[in-house]
């Protein structure tokens, strides 16, 4: 009788028990691994792409073809309606937990609104981490290219920014949750990369080969102001980034050109009272190696030549700034930061509330050169 028992409240215990019965695969899925969304006539456009992990997986055996790029394509009158088209209308259940970058059109920015910040933060499965670009290239060309040597398009820029960022250092990278928190301070400006292709350098055989690459920024000031700015138009705000590892500076002396790369450049700007009016005190220390050289030139007329060209990249992006009310140095966040009462106090709204022609007060350069290559009689400073 007690062995009846036992059986009975063991297998009554069974029925507790998890089972797999509702196992799924990585084959069970397709996993969306970049958004695009865009505004046209009233109604949001969301583009997806879509990525083969199988593929992916043998990326070491050199695959002699490139993988297929599905691109998904759906309207909406929000985000979440054109989202649940797509899913409505694929082969697979989409899974959303692989999302690595997001691109956002121009059209999307001059809405000023924040539904898509909204939509990523209210989504548990899409990441704070990913990516985030705008674009004023067709999204579905940026979601069709695919990697070199027949890779995956998780193998581009779109995906692994960083990773250019390292060896050249422009235009600073950043997140959805850096977007979003620097979009909440009224005093900050947030630079946001824009991405696109182009085809005309690099080649395939007799075929050109389109690439992917950051073309540029919008400046965008508390919602206020944010225009498009080429990538030369930036080159000043390098050395006001902390994250700069690797930037190229080309001059001419003697009509000979020199090439040397800086990195980690020190800056701070002070706020100085002058007429009643907050202006700028900009000190760079930075250090660096030249790589190209076919002269013999004095170092310190070297030093004083870069110096002079790094000022005048700073004064360049400052001024080009003015002219489109932004602020792409982030002049505002510190004066907002170390004289908060004369901001408040001023009511200071957008860029040409607190900067003119005369902001800027005094740019100071220190270049150090660490290793100056081919100078045979003097290799070391």
């Amino acid at each position: 009788m007690f062995r009846i028992c036992k059986i009975g409240l063991t297998l009554h215990l069974l029925l507790f028990l998890s089972g797999c019965w509702d196992e799924k695969t990585i084959q069970d899925f397709h996993y969306i691994t970049a958004i695009g969304i865009d505004f046209k006539d009233g109604e949001y456009i969301v583009y997806t792409q879509l990525v083969d992990f199988a593929a992916v997986a043998k990326t070491e055996a050199k695959p002699t073809q490139a993988p297929p790029v599905y691109v998904g394509k759906q309207k909406g009158r929000s985000i979440s309606i054109a989202i649940n088209k797509l899913m409505r209308n694929t082969q697979q259940s989409l899974y959303l937990g692989h999302v690595s970058t997001f691109v956002i059109s121009e059209n999307v920015l001059n809405r000023q609104r924040a539904e898509i910040v909204d939509y990523i933060y209210r989504n548990q499965l899409l990441r704070y981490s990913a990516n985030i670009f705008a674009t004023k290239s067709s999204m579905e060309q940026i979601f069709s290219i695919n990697g070199f040597f027949n890779l995956s398009p998780l193998y581009t820029t779109l995906y692994f920014p960083d990773d250019v960022y390292r060896i050249r250092s422009f235009i600073q990278p950043i997140t959805v949750q850096r977007y979003y928190s620097d979009q909440r301070e009224k005093a900050s400006t947030t630079i946001l990369p824009s991405i696109s292709w182009n085809d005309k350098i690099w080649k395939e055989k007799d075929k050109n080969r389109k690439s992917l690459y950051m073309d540029g920024a919008f400046v965008i000031h508390y919602k206020v102001s944010q225009p498009w700015f080429p990538e030369k138009e930036l080159s000043g705000l390098r050395w006001l980034t902390k994250r700069t590892n690797k930037t190229p500076v080309n001059i001419t002396m003697n009509k000979q050109d020199i090439y040397a790369s800086f990195s980690h450049p020190d800056h701070k700007v002070k706020p100085v009272l002058k007429d009643g009016k907050y202006k700028f005190d900009i000190q760079i220390n930075v250090s660096g190696k030249i790589l190209g050289l076919d002269t013999q030139i004095d170092i310190d007329k070297i030093k004083r030549k870069f110096e002079s060209q790094i000022k005048k990249e700073i004064l360049s992006t400052f001024q080009t700034g003015l002219q489109k009310n932004a602020d792409p140095l982030n002049l505002g966040r510190i004066l907002y930061i170390k004289e908060t009462k004369y901001w408040q106090k001023n009511h200071m709204n957008e860029p040409k509330d607190y900067l003119d022609k005369d902001s800027i007060h005094d740019i100071n350069v220190k270049v150090h050169i660490l290793n100056t290559g081919g100078l045979e009689d003097k290799p070391l400073e």
